[in-house]
């Protein structure tokens, strides 16, 4: 896929999107970032930009909130309806699909 034609990239931290660290959010959630918006939100002192949790800055940017958000909740059900396992519906999710694919090529190409 091509990412860069689909999606803009070219995003600047403290300029296009946010990074909050040491962030409570995520804590709560048991997981090491949390998108929502423009904001990053991270567990911990955040060491390098994770390029997964940067595709998902990227979807917010050009489909806006309400739409991941209803994509998210739009495929979560259908996803629960086939698997009944959270995990395995979230894992499904075209989004986290296309971000765990932005992850891969930015790591081995």
């Amino acid at each position: 896929m091509n990412f860069e034609k689909k999606y803009t990239l070219n995003l600047q931290p403290g300029k296009d999107f946010f990074i909050k660290e040491n962030h409570r959010i995520p804590q709560k959630m048991g997981v090491d970032f949390f998108v929502f918006g423009r904001t990053m939100y991270c567990r911990a002192k955040m060491e390098k930009l994770p390029a997964h949790e940067f595709l998902h800055i990227a979807q917010f940017r050009k489909y806006g909130s309400l739409l991941v958000i209803l994509h998210y909740l739009f495929y979560l059900s259908v996803n629960l309806m086939k698997y009944r396992d959270f995990k395995k519906a979230f894992v499904a999710v075209p989004f986290e699909i296309e971000a765990r694919n932005y992850e891969t090529a930015s790591t081995t190409g």
